[in-house]
Parts: structure tokens; sequence; C-alpha cells
């Protein structure tokens, strides 16, 4: 259950927009696909060019999120903020670029300012510095499905009370050694994209006490996994993670609302989540969206997939669904109301 987790803030950094929820909804209203890579102008006049220069770029996209969505969120990090970062890749740029040392000079060129980059957990240790949040910091890395995922653990984290609010959300970063490696695993049609999504999440007693405004209300999550080679897409379409999220959320079908899927133009792994979310909700439940296929692939996509949800749920009154499949089959459902 994690009935209690208010979502409070919003923090974007992608081609086509940066702000916080206004800037969101401005562009969910009028969408327009983007995927191109953000301008390094625009980070830097974030960031300022002492960070520009110390922090790699995935981790600049991270940083720059966070302080947003707790801005956003007017609430200040401190020892009882947490946070919880999704990255399908991490810096494998900076990987890359370690290793070309060492295999170019061997020894010698092996670069030790690079070297912490290669963490998968880097992006997550500069945000919790550059924000001050002090409480649990946890990075997942997962296919496609990794900011979804961190949503729910950083909402069952306030929901079990341990944490009063954490950020929450993904970054990943267009990488052109990342497009050919994915194209040889079978996902060459699946259209990258690059950016940060961050969410506050906050328990509802907290944001009630200090006057928050409540963007919207995780009420039910799960996740779970499929059979599936790793990589690969399975063949099942029989899974309770839909059903499991709607019953913590005490949402039946029939009230549900929007649906905001991970289609992204991998043909193979599309097919299998439509099938999926047919079996789950029935083929008539028409009203699924897919932000992928607006902003590319990535694990901002999959926090955004929430702000989007929590927005569709303010308008229409009944909650929403954010559903995620990853190729290896790690699959995730949340529901989300106003």
């Amino acid at each position: 259950m994690t009935t209690g987790v208010a979502i409070t803030g919003v923090g974007a950094v992608t081609a086509r927009f940066t702000g916080g929820a206004a800037t969101v909804s401005a562009f969910l209203a009028e969408p327009s696909p983007v995927h191109d890579a953000i301008a390094d102008e625009r980070l830097v006049a974030l960031l300022g060019d002492g960070e520009a220069r110390r922090l790699s770029r995935v981790c600049q996209l991270a940083v720059a999120a966070g302080r947003l969505a707790l801005d956003d969120a007017e609430l200040r990090a401190g020892d009882d903020v947490g946070l919880v970062l999704g990255t399908e890749f991490g810096d494998l740029r900076s990987t890359v670029e370690f290793a070309d040392g060492y295999l170019a000079a061997g020894p010698p060129g092996l670069s030790a300012l690079i070297f912490p980059n290669t963490v998968m957990n880097t992006m997550a240790a500069a945000t919790t510095i550059a924000t001050g949040a002090k409480a649990l910091s946890l990075t997942l890395n997962a296919p496609t499905v990794a900011g979804e995922l961190a949503i729910v653990r950083a909402a069952g984290a306030i929901a079990s009370g341990r944490a009063r609010a954490v950020l929450a959300g993904g970054v990943d970063q267009i990488d052109p050694f990342l497009g050919s490696m994915l194209a040889d695993l079978g996902a060459g049609e699946e259209r990258r994209g690059e950016g940060a999504v961050m969410l506050v999440l906050e328990s509802a007693s907290s944001a009630r006490e200090r006057g928050a405004r409540i963007l919207g209300e995780i009420m039910g999550t799960a996740s779970g996994a499929l059979a599936a080679r790793p990589h690969g897409v399975g063949r099942s379409t029989q899974s309770s993670v839909v059903a499991e999220a709607l019953a913590a959320a005490s949402v039946e079908l029939r009230h549900l609302g929007a649906v905001y899927d991970s289609t992204s133009g991998d043909r193979g792994r599309d097919h299998w989540e439509q099938r999926l979310l047919d079996t789950a909700l029935g083929a008539g439940h028409e009203r699924r969206s897919s932000l992928r296929r607006l902003i590319g692939a990535h694990a901002g996509a999959g926090a955004l997939g929430v702000a989007a949800a929590a927005g569709a749920a303010r308008r229409s009154g009944r909650p929403s669904l954010v559903h995620g499949i990853g190729r290896g089959g790690s699959q995730v459902a949340v529901i989300v109301g106003p």
C-alpha cells in the first residue's frame, strides 16, 4: 500500500522544455516530438560554469532536474529527504572514454578524474551533494522501466516511514555507441532521447502541514518480472502486476481513466506490452498514451509519465495508470490519483 504519498514538485530538463510543473503541463497540453540532444549551453546556464566543468554531462542533467523539482515543491532538502534515481545506462559515455584511454595508452592512459563517473550511482551521488538530500540514496538500473521503478521504491520508502520526502525520477543521455549496441540487440527502431525528470514525493501529512501544493497522489504500485531472455521479449500475456496495483489503490478497473504506457518504437517490446495491457485492461480500454514516442526512450520519460498521469487524474477526476515493461521482463504499474 502506498496511500498517503503526495506529488508536490516536478523538475524536467529536456531538449524541448525545462522547468517545473507549469512548464511540463504546458508541454503536455500542446505536445510535439523532440528527440534532440540538449544543448550544452543550456546546462551551463542552469548550473554555472564551475559545476558544468566539474560534473559529467549526465550528472549535470540529474542535478539540474533535482534542483528544479525541489524549487517547484518549495522544499528545502535535508536529513529527512532522500533520493531514488533510475537510469537505463548510467554514465556510459564516461565509461567508454575511460576504457578507450586504457586501450590507447595502457595504464598511463587511465584517467583518475573520469573513473568516478564509471560507477552507476555517480548521478545520484552528485545530486545528493548538490541538493543536500541526506536521507536514503538509491540508484536503480533497468531497461525501459528505471524511472517508473524509482517512483515505486520512493513511494514505498515514504509509506513505510523511512523518509519524509524523496526526490525520485530518471535520467539518461544520448550516446552514439549506445544506439548501435541496442540495434545489434534487436531494438533498432526505438528512438532514443535524453533528459532528466524528477518528482518530489512527500508524505501527505507533511505536505498538508507545510501548506504545499499537491499535484497528485501515488495511490498504489506494483512491480514484478515476467519470463524473458536477457534483453529479450517474452511470450506470456498473463501478469498480475496491473491488478495488484489497482488492488493496492482500492481502484476498480471500470473507474480507471488514462493509461500511459512505455511503447517507444521497439516493435517487439511494444507489441508485447500492448498484448499485456489488452489482457489486463480489456481491449476496449483505448485511452492510452506514450510519452516516449514524443521525447524518446530514456529513464526520465517514466517519471514524466507519472507527472502526466497526475494531471490527467486532476482533469478527469479518475485515477490514471502508468505502465512499463522492459526487455528482460521487468514490469511496473503505478496508479496515480488527483
